[in-house]
């Protein structure tokens, strides 16, 4: 027998052994080693004590019942995660590219306040942090915060996550916006006005919260680079208007309160309304 051969079977023993090790760690400690590029997805197969059951209509364990957890492993070594007790999926980290933005929609959790589309934001890093995202009442559906360009710990088996390209306005355009979320515009009106803090529509429930209204708005967006979440706003690019030298451009407002008709009699063409 060669000596390359005679290597080979001096190492059969000692991988088996290995083995064996491993396997007597995991099947009578539960030994569970989640590695430093992924999260461990936790499913209690039942529970030894008491009879925990899920309250009805939630899908997501945060006080120990049986089914998927709320809370993942971190990067590390854990125990007692028996297999014949416990289920565990390695899971990547979610990494949302430098020009992308990340739309989250909750599985589980409170009820959607009635008539809004999007979740309110609560406490919970960034939505790394399931347990705290459904304890604080964390929203079921579409959220109205989103992750930025980064690397996130997200259990997916609350959250789904959706990546979407971020907004750029193009030099000598302006963005023309509508929002899908927000209170109804007043009777007559086809705009709503102007609101403070919502950051150029990035902040939505900042937007929400000042009074904005749902629908096509007057503000507009100028040329640059945003973070808009697409289930809160839509934006249309249109060319700015460029008034020649030696013309005036004739403003026709079709919103706003209703205006007193300042253009005396001589004046045939319409009403001039007083300048704002």
């Amino acid at each position: 027998m060669s000596d390359s051969i005679l290597q080979f079977w001096w190492v059969l023993p000692l991988v088996a052994a290995l083995l064996a090790y491993k396997f007597v760690l995991q099947v009578f400690f539960g030994m569970i080693i989640v590695p430093d590029d992924r999260i461990g997805l936790v499913v209690k197969k039942f529970t030894l004590y008491g009879d925990k059951r899920l309250p009805d209509g939630r899908i997501i364990a945060i006080q120990g019942e049986a089914g998927m957890q709320a809370k993942p492993l971190a990067p590390g070594l854990y125990w007692r995660l028996w297999p014949w007790q416990y289920t565990i999926t390695m899971e990547h980290f979610t990494v949302i590219p430098q020009d992308k933005l990340g739309l989250v929609k909750a599985k589980d959790g409170a009820p959607m306040d009635t008539g809004r589309v999007l979740g309110k934001p609560v406490a919970c890093d960034k939505f790394q942090d399931a347990q705290a995202f459904l304890e604080n009442n964390g929203q079921k559906g579409p959220q109205a915060a989103f992750l930025t360009p980064g690397s996130y710990r997200i259990n997916t088996f609350l959250f789904e996550i959706e990546m979407v390209p971020i907004t750029r306005i193009q030099e000598n355009k302006v963005g023309i916006v509508t929002t899908l979320d927000g209170e109804p515009l007043d009777k007559g009106e086809i705009a709503g006005g102007s609101v403070a803090g919502h950051r150029n529509y990035q902040d939505p429930m900042a937007f929400i919260q000042s009074g904005g209204k749902k629908g096509l708005q007057e503000d507009v967006i100028l040329a640059g680079t945003y973070y808009l979440n697409p289930w809160f706003a839509i934006v249309e690019q249109v060319e700015m208007i460029h008034i020649h030298i030696g013309y005036v451009g004739v403003v026709n407002s079709f919103v706003g309160p209703e205006g007193t008709d300042t253009s005396g009699i001589g004046f045939t063409h319409g009403n001039i309304v007083k300048k704002f």
